[in-house]
């Protein structure tokens, strides 16, 4: 997709129960790389949880495909911490001197 197609989708009406919210597509959408969740950052506050959610239900939520949107990957947060108590005694196990 090149980014003159990307720049004119940025903005739409969101599907929300006012109807009248703006929605602003993202240029990339941060997908888990362990279990594909989305994160979705509709009224992300800092200092709260985010909400991960299926690509079916974003492409519900936001009328956007995520297939259409480059992805940049990442870790949600039951995902990462799985992936952090698989890697902490690889760690242990060097930073013991022999």
């Amino acid at each position: 997709m090149d980014l003159v197609k990307l720049g004119a989708q940025t903005t739409r009406r969101a599907l929300s129960i006012r109807g009248r919210e703006m929605f602003i597509v993202p240029t990339m959408l941060p997908i888990c790389c362990v279990c594909g969740l989305i994160r979705d950052e509709t009224g992300f506050r800092p200092y709260h949880w985010t909400r991960w959610v299926t690509p079916r239900t974003y492409r519900k939520t936001h009328g956007v495909n995520p297939a259409d949107v480059p992805l940049t990957h990442t870790y949600c947060l039951t995902c990462f911490t799985k992936a952090q108590a698989a890697v902490k005694p690889c760690v242990r196990a060097i930073e013991t001197p022999a």
